[in-house]
């Protein structure tokens, strides 16, 4: 998910539609809990999509 949305935000992509199973991921990144994860990826995440 992260490789996809560097890759989309380099050719211009500034709005996505994204899709995932992981329920549990999804659950952080919209909770807020994301920005103080242990787990790095999870954090470089919301950092991509709260990107304007």
């Amino acid at each position: 998910m992260l490789e996809g949305l560097k890759l989309a935000w380099e050719r211009g992509f500034r709005q996505m539609e994204v899709e995932t199973d992981n329920a549990l991921l999804l659950e952080i990144l919209h909770s807020g809990f994301a920005c103080v994860n242990n787990i790095a990826k999870v954090r470089l995440l919301h950092t991509w999509i709260a990107k304007d």
